[in-house]
């Protein structure tokens, strides 16, 4: 729920537009900033998660007409999301990566509908090996917590607060293994030894997950009824379809009335409670709780609660129900919703362990806004309504109706500006990143010489997504386009496709239901046919491009020219920059050496050697060592000393070091700027005089700043472990 913004006087505002305006100098002040967390101009809503897609979904409130860096026709500023996630098998959050998008300065004057604005930005996670299969009642389930912080990335350290923006926690259920292992079963079963007949199997080896046929109609009927579940839910599939002209349902399997009659179910009283006037629909089983639109790419999304471990018509192993969400756009602001957009649709299960505070999915809908568009000096800003529906698909005729069981939500959005009106042709995200994220001279993402992080002057590495959207602008004939790479400096002539083979997730909406579809296209010189037409109802689902395998090329410099056909089939380049790929790995001495090992980037040593034991109450009770992490793009090294039971506190010092100058130990980068590589034999320690008498290991983990397949997350480059003993006396060696 969005907070309320309390009345200021006018010194504090004043005190809090001048410290929002000084924020990212403010390390240069002498006065640091004192409050953390402002959400007088930002705010996250909403988190959701789409188990089929493994995408996670934000809704972020925008919520002043200044304080954004300036106009649309400005670079304005950022809103960044970083999403971590606890899957609880005991590594606590995990960094997921980040997103972003652009907010700027737009004005409350015509007066209407302008703020909040609410944004939806998302992130595609890989979450397929935490799926497991525990029972067909319970569901692996996550939490996700997302960081909103504005103009500045949110730490990768999960517990650090952002200054501007604010945390938001929401649990998530993962999708069912469609396969499962012999080791689920025994897991989920909880057998601790494994009986005589099966030992010797492959714990690993794959089995097709059996469906379970429906339950007999009084089991199900009973095992509802223990849940409260009201007759007019349990049944509303079977009844709804037959007595109402205006519900429609997708094809579903369901009990008959027959089966119903069978357990003396009151159909009369669900058929009246059915057809009873719907002022407000029950949103006790589920509730959309936030619409947000993500500008840059033309998508429509919503964010849905689910509340009751029943009521879905169907556990983990068999069918289950669908939450729908129809959406409606109220172009000239005037209160009346006139166009339906389409349905967005997510299925649901009854889940045992559903936390307290329920679980959360999210829906999309590539919208068709081309007819809308406008140009930076012109700012967009309309209604859009989502209508949330179990079951019966909503209304494609009455933005107002509701069914039994949903509500209804409104809220404000940006159209994306456009300068043409023509064909023209825009990257939206390179690398998972936003494309103006890429400095033009540096040709580093989120380059900043003043104020290093691990999270800036990123290079590019093994697989990189371009996405994109191409405007027609009333062209329905064939426009084709053809992403390039050569190396930077090098003449057009040496110009190389990123791609000769892809395939498209496709979304027609012309057919109804709508239909998904995969688009496979090979040209052999790079040019792919660009199908996606708003205009008859066929979208490109995620504005996928084309992708780039960099890992057999040099590292360097490398320049992209997008190019495209207009609607007189001239080419035209579309963007043309250039991006630094780096594939260089860290090599790992495995050697238990006793100084480090300079011929390798990756090494931790005790000096003089490892596996000594050290006498905790002697004068010198301390283990020192050396340590190796170098690396032309390095991020940062952590110490972690096992088992943390036994250690009551004690670290290694230092226990890490990040990335946080460009003139530290240095070597030279691309274009001459000095960029920390990390440290060549730097020096670490461990008190022991604290320490349990037990067996230890000190482990270096290492990582680079490289954006690598795509994700924002730093890469894992390395480990290397050392052990040693403590005692209250070590034997004589």
């Amino acid at each position: 729920m969005e907070t309320k913004i309390p009345k200021l006087t006018a010194e504090q505002l004043s005190e809090l537009v001048y410290n929002r305006k000084t924020f990212l100098l403010n390390r240069f002040f002498a006065k640091d900033l004192k409050a953390q967390s402002i959400t007088y101009w930002e705010e996250l809503t909403c988190v959701g998660f789409n188990p089929y897609k493994s995408k996670l979904e934000a809704v972020i409130s925008v919520k002043q007409s200044t304080g954004y860096s300036g106009g649309l026709c400005t670079n304005g500023s950022k809103e960044y999301v970083r999403f971590f996630v606890d899957f609880k098998d005991g590594s606590g959050f995990q960094d997921m990566g980040y997103t972003s998008f652009k907010v700027a300065d737009i004005s409350e004057a015509p007066p209407g509908p302008q703020h909040p604005i609410k944004y939806m930005t998302e992130i595609f996670i890989d979450d397929e090996k935490y799926r497991k299969f525990l029972s067909c009642q319970k569901a692996v389930i996550p939490t996700v917590r997302a960081v909103l912080s504005w103009n500045t990335i949110p730490s990768s350290n999960p517990a650090i607060p952002p200054h501007y923006g604010n945390v938001l926690e929401a649990d998530i259920q993962l999708k069912p293994r469609r396969r499962i292992i012999w080791g689920d079963i025994f897991e989920a079963l909880q057998v601790k030894q494994i009986p005589d007949i099966l030992k010797g199997i492959n714990l690993k080896e794959e089995l097709d997950l059996p469906v379970p046929p429906v339950p007999p109609i009084a089991q199900f009927y009973e095992s509802y009824k223990r849940a409260k579940v009201p007759d007019h839910r349990t049944f509303y599939s079977s009844i709804a379809p037959l007595i109402s002209d205006d519900k429609k349902f997708k094809p579903l399997t369901s009990y008959n009335l027959q089966q119903l009659q069978e357990v003396q179910v009151n159909i009369k009283a669900i058929t009246d409670l059915i057809l009873k006037p719907v002022g407000q629909a029950d949103v006790s089983f589920e509730e959309l709780t936030c619409v947000g639109l993500n500008t840059a790419q033309d998508r429509l999304g919503a964010v849905i609660k689910v509340k009751k471990s029943s009521g879905f018509s169907g556990d983990l192993c068999h069918k289950g129900s669908q939450e729908h969400v129809a959406f409606w756009a109220d172009w000239n602001n005037n209160g009346s919703y006139d166009q339906y957009l389409g349905t967005a649709s997510i299925t649901v299960h009854d889940i045992d362990n559903i936390p307290a505070n329920g679980l959360f999915y999210c829906v999309d809908l590539p919208v068709n806004f081309t007819q809308h568009l406008r140009s930076c000096t012109n700012p967009n800003i309309i209604r859009v309504r989502g209508v949330l529906s179990w079951q019966s698909l909503p209304s494609t005729t009455d933005p107002n109706a509701l069914n039994t069981w949903g509500n209804r939500l409104d809220a404000v959005v940006q159209i994306r500006p456009s300068q043409a009106a023509k064909v023209e042709a825009e990257l939206t995200h390179v690398g998972g990143v936003d494309r103006d994220s890429i400095d033009p001279v540096t040709f580093l993402v989120n380059s900043d010489t003043t104020n290093p992080t691990s999270d800036k002057n990123r290079p590019y590495g093994g697989w990189v997504r371009f996405n994109g959207i191409i405007n027609r602008n009333g062209f329905n004939g064939i426009i084709k386009y053809k992403i390039e790479y050569k190396k930077y400096g090098a003449p057009d002539s040496t110009y190389a496709s990123v791609s000769t083979s892809e395939t498209f997730t496709m979304l027609d909406f012309a057919p109804d239901p709508n239909v998904e579809y995969p688009d496979t296209q090979t040209p052999a010189d790079g040019w792919f046919i660009y199908k996606a037409n708003p205009a008859i109802g066929l979208y490109n689902e995620t504005n996928y491009l084309a992708g780039w395998s960099t890992d057999g090329l040099t590292d360097g410099n490398y320049t992209i020219r997008f190019t495209h056909t207009d609607a007189l089939n001239n080419e035209q380049v579309a963007d043309l920059f250039t991006v630094i790929i780096n594939n260089t790995h860290m090599t790992i001495s495995t050697t238990a050496n006793t100084s480090v090992d300079f011929t390798k980037t990756l090494d931790l040593v005790i000096d003089g050697g490892d596996c000594h034991c050290y006498d905790k109450t002697a004068t010198n009770h301390t283990v020192n060592g050396h340590l190796r992490a170098v690396h032309p793009y390095f991020a940062h090294w952590a110490l972690d000393l096992q088992p943390t039971s036994h250690t009551h506190g004690t670290l290694p010092s230092p226990s890490a070091r990040y990335y946080d100058s460009v003139a530290g130990h240095g070597d030279v980068g691309d274009l001459g700027s000095i960029l920390d590589d990390g440290d060549d034999n730097a020096p670490w320690s461990v008190d022991v005089s604290a320490m349990d008498n037990c067996g230890y290991t000190v482990s270096i983990h290492a990582c680079t700043r490289v954006i690598r397949n795509s994700s924002t997350q730093q890469p894992w480059y390395g480990v290397k472990a050392v052990g040693f003993s403590v005692t209250d006396k070590c034997p004589n060696t």
